[in-house]
């Protein structure tokens, strides 16, 4: 491990942060000035930027040294330092000013960065406006990614970007970049995540939602987050057109970004054709279909068939694309729903996407390569190869891909069976550990959509922030770090 590089990266990164974090502070000292100065809201906000920029200023000067030796081991630590950093570093406007616990704060921040947004906050409308934008704009950079919008904006990485860009971005080793230079291909990314911000808060606003909430929603629907500036969710919005603006742009959001890159440059044909594209949209269709005449038939939810279709759509491409907004308290609806929505949790978005979960394209994979040895066990001397569409996969990849759900299911199984020994009912445990390690927000039980985590067990807190971080880098950037060979030079 190079030590110096790593620090020295980190120390860029901070400066990111400190500069992040200057927006919510204009928010609060804007549109905050007539609430009470004990509530310390902007001495926060000036704390944390002063020690991100401190202890970014400090990494920079004493690790100064070039990034020649930037490998794969490098990547990983860079950006599990960076979650784990940027994340207590973030919380520190919520604890000085009082809102909640050290615990709570750095769960809540978590939540954020990682895009779970799973919540401890009994009642999201006493925060200060400064504080509910932080909690929104954490979950929008932690969405396109902190480092790849830091390999887009600092030429510092060099060559080693792409280790890290392949160590954060979802998707892992199955995304693929479609510009030669990976500092292009993060551009490419974040302007397209920029216009579609863009178009969506001005939808919302259409819609009727204020500018301030326009924003903040936007940034956590792009990010596929969850985080509202309403403890009702997007309930508190009933308006057709704000809720079917959000289901779309959450389905958009869920999808591979490099496809509407391709459906801009070319070729659109392959993107049109992109197999992870229309299981994506087969799969969520399919289970809006089945919820849909679930919730006809069983009258759980009552109304038009367009209320009953926009409800229907509305949980299925939240839970799926793991973004966690509610407009109704499904913990309510027939345990068959219930458990299809449990089952979503595990399927998540595309490759290159915002959304969390396992991703489409490792489904793909799993279920391809179970087939092929099958056939094997029929024909061992054949020789069969795994294919995603025309497209041949290495066996590095589909051992990648095999690994992965190995470890996601164990995790899963050891985070419910934490949850579960501190004293969550089974429902609740499950869906709490498929929630977060899927980086989804709301389970069911204690932990759904009505209710929240913040009678979770302070030790059950701390589970479920490794299981946030864990699985927004996908395992592998995080787990290898338990490896002693990674630590030696």
């Amino acid at each position: 491990m190079h030590f110096r590089s790593v620090f020295y990266v980190l120390g860029n990164l901070l400066l990111v942060l400190a500069v992040a974090l200057v927006v919510p502070l204009v928010a609060a000292l804007v549109l905050d000035s007539r609430i009470p100065l004990e509530r310390y809201e902007i001495l926060g906000f000036f704390l944390a930027i002063a020690t991100a920029l401190i202890l970014g200023m400090t990494l920079r000067t004493l690790f100064e040294t070039g990034l020649s030796q930037l490998g794969n081991r490098e990547g990983a630590a860079i950006v599990t330092l960076t979650w784990i950093t940027f994340s207590l570093i973030g919380c520190l406007p919520l604890v000085v000013s009082g809102a909640t616990s050290f615990t709570d704060a750095y769960f809540e921040t978590m939540s954020g960065f990682t895009t779970t947004g799973a919540s401890i906050l009994p009642k999201v409308e006493v925060l200060p406006h400064g504080l509910m934008l932080w909690r929104c704009q954490t979950q929008w950079m932690g969405g396109m990614g902190i480092v790849v919008l830091s390999v887009a904006i600092l030429p510092i990485l060099g060559i080693g970007g792409y280790r890290m860009f392949k160590a954060e971005v979802p998707g892992g080793s199955t995304f693929e970049r479609n510009a030669p230079r990976i500092k292009d291909t993060a551009k490419v990314l974040w302007i397209m995540y920029l216009a579609m911000t863009a178009i969506e808060t001005a939808l919302l606003m259409l819609g009727g939602m204020s500018f301030f909430d326009a924003v903040c929603h936007t940034f956590t629907t792009m990010s596929t987050g969850g985080f509202s500036t309403s403890t009702a969710s997007l309930a508190g919005w009933p308006s057709p057109l704000v809720q079917w603006v959000v289901i779309t742009f959450m389905f958009l959001a869920g999808a591979n970004f490099s496809i509407y890159q391709q459906l801009i440059s070319g070729p659109r044909r392959k993107a049109l054709h992109n197999l992870e594209l229309k299981t994506y949209a087969l799969i969520n269709a399919g289970v809006i279909a089945v919820v849909f005449g679930v919730l006809r038939w069983s009258g759980a939810v009552t109304g038009g068939v367009e209320h009953l279709l926009r409800t229907a759509a509305f949980q299925v491409v939240s839970i799926g694309t793991t973004t966690g907004f509610a407009t109704e308290d499904f913990e309510r609806w027939p345990d068959v729903l219930r458990l299809l929505l449990l089952l979503m949790m595990f399927v998540g978005g595309c490759t290159g996407s915002t959304g969390g979960g396992m991703k489409v394209a490792r489904l793909i994979i799993f279920f391809k390569a179970v087939v092929a040895e099958l056939r094997k066990t029929i024909n061992p001397r054949a020789v069969i190869v795994v294919r995603v569409g025309e497209r041949p996969l290495e066996r590095e990849v589909v051992t990648n891909v095999m690994g992965f759900f190995v470890m996601y299911v164990g995790i899963y199984t050891l985070v419910t069976l934490g949850l579960a020994f501190l004293g969550l009912d089974l429902m609740s445990a499950t869906s709490a550990a498929a929630a977060n390690l899927g980086n989804i927000g709301p389970g069911l039980g204690t932990v759904g959509p009505a209710a929240n985590y913040a009678n979770v067990p302070t030790a059950g807190k701390w589970i479920l922030i490794l299981s946030q971080l864990l699985g927004r880098l996908e395992l592998y950037s995080v787990m290898v770090l338990l490896l002693r060979r990674t630590w030696v030079k």
